[in-house]
C-alpha cells in the first residue's frame, strides 16, 4: 500500500504520453501500451483497496452501536482497522505532493520538447496530444488531492472517537459518540467519492490504452 500514490504518479506520467505512432512503430507502440495498461490497472486496484479500507473501518466503527455487541471485542476490531487506515492516510499525505511535483516536471519537459519541433503541422498535432494527456492527468491529480484533503477530517473523527472510548468504554460513552460517528460516516463518504473519481479516470485512460494493444 505504501507505493500507491507513487505508483499512480509514475504510471500516469508514463501512460499519458502514449499515443498512436506511424506504422513503422506500431508494434513498439502496442507493446508499450500493453505494459502501461497493465500498470494502470494495477494502480487502479490499489486505489480501490484504499477505498475498501475506508468501508471496513466504518463498518467496525458502526457495529459499536449495536445493542448485543461485546464492546471490548468490537472496539479492538475497530482499533485494528483504524491502524490500517492511519497507514494508508499517511501514504496519501506523503505522496500527493510528490505526485504533483513529478507531474509538473514531466509535462514541462514534454512541452519544451514539442516547442523544439520544426514542422508546424507535426508540432500542432503533438500539442493537441499533449493537451489531452495533461487534462487527463490533471483530473487524476485533483481527485487524489481531494481524497487527501477529505482524509484529514475523516481521520480526526475516528481518532477522537478512539481517544474517548480508550478512556471509558461503556454503553453510555459509545452513545455519546453518536453524533461524531455520523460525521465520520459523512467524511468517509467524501473520501470514497474522491477515490472513485480517481478510479473512473484511470479506467478511462486504461480503456484508451487498450486501443493500441
Amino acid at each position: 500500500m505504501k507505493t500507491l500514490i507513487r505508483n499512480a504518479a509514475l504510471v500516469a506520467l508514463l501512460t499519458l504520453a502514449i499515443a498512436p505512432k506511424p506504422d513503422a512503430c506500431a508494434a513498439d507502440s502496442a507493446d508499450r501500451a500493453q505494459v502501461a495498461k497493465a500498470r494502470m490497472d494495477s494502480t487502479r486496484a490499489e486505489v480501490a483497496k484504499i477505498r475498501h479500507q475506508v468501508g471496513l473501518t466504518l463498518e467496525e466503527l458502526n457495529r459499536l452501536q449495536k445493542e448485543n455487541m461485546d464492546l471490548r471485542t468490537q472496539f479492538q476490531k475497530f482499533s485494528a482497522e483504524l491502524v490500517k487506515m492511519e497507514e494508508q492516510a499517511q501514504v496519501a499525505r506523503d505522496r500527493a505532493f510528490s505526485m504533483e511535483e513529478k507531474g509538473q516536471a514531466f509535462f514541462q519537459a514534454w512541452e519544451d520538447q514539442i516547442k523544439s519541433i520544426a514542422n508546424a503541422d507535426i508540432r500542432d498535432e503533438a500539442m493537441k496530444r499533449y493537451s489531452k494527456r495533461a487534462k487527463s492527468y490533471g483530473k487524476i491529480l485533483r481527485a487524489m488531492f481531494d481524497a487527501r484533503d477529505q482524509l484529514q477530517p475523516f481521520m480526526s473523527d475516528l481518532n477522537d472517537i478512539k481517544k474517548l472510548l480508550d478512556s471509558e468504554l461503556t454503553r453510555a460513552s459509545v452513545g455519546s459518540t453518536k453524533t461524531i460517528m455520523k460525521q465520520a460516516n459523512w467524511h468517509g463518504a467524501d473520501v470514497v467519492d474522491s477515490l472513485e473519481d480517481v478510479e473512473k479516470e484511470l479506467d478511462r485512460v486504461s480503456t484508451e490504452l487498450a486501443k493500441y494493444e
